[in-house]
């Protein structure tokens, strides 16, 4: 299962959407998770400038003014969706991927950087997450923590062991790994695989 998350900071422009076009066309991901989309109406052209012409799903959350906002598209020819929701800073969907027959839930997530509404969004997500434990399951997109502070280096931001610290507990606390990843984390994409 190949997943393509981005924070594209913007999803407005011609420029920005070509991009994600050209990612899409080269990793051809099964699903699309997109955060900070700053988009408040979404229609089906504009997921056509960054899908394709492809049969897709999707979902959004549309952004509180210009900021926020999330997307997850996914291929409609090898996913088949149940279903759909979300709440403040997270997108949710459950289905099954066709040919293999494994069922999922994936959370695309846009994490806030206040400290209080990060532990609130944590401790929501918690029940969520393990009352899911039974499908293969995926936590993603810009979760705003980092579990070490080497994983600040070369960032703008200082590193805040008690956020960490949450960020680790929600990860104990709900059984789940965190995955390396692969893609260009300067530009803000990766690329997750699951076999």
């Amino acid at each position: 299962m190949k997943i393509l998350t981005y924070n594209v900071r913007g999803l407005g422009g011609g420029e920005k959407r070509e991009e994600v076009r050209r990612l899409v066309l080269d990793k051809h991901p099964l699903v699309l998770c997109l955060q900070e989309t700053k988009i408040q109406v979404m229609n089906d052209a504009i997921l056509k400038s960054v899908w394709g012409n492809n049969p897709v799903g999707y979902s959004y959350q549309p952004s509180s003014g210009a900021s926020g906002g999330l997307i997850t598209a996914w291929d409609a020819c090898r996913v088949d969706l149940w279903s759909s929701m979300s709440f403040k800073h997270v997108l949710i969907i459950k289905g099954m991927v066709i040919a293999s027959g494994v069922e999922f839930i994936l959370f695309n997530v846009y994490a806030p950087c206040d400290l209080a509404a990060k532990k609130d969004l944590w401790e929501r997500m918690q029940p969520l997450v393990l009352n899911n434990n039974d499908l293969c399951l995926c936590v993603c997109g810009d979760l705003n923590s980092v579990c070490y502070a080497e994983e600040r280096k070369g960032r703008g931001s200082g590193f805040r062991q008690v956020d960490a610290d949450l960020f680790n507990k929600f990860i104990n606390d709900c059984l789940l790994i965190d995955l390396p990843i692969c893609g260009r984390l300067l530009l803000g994409f990766a690329v997750m695989e699951f076999r």
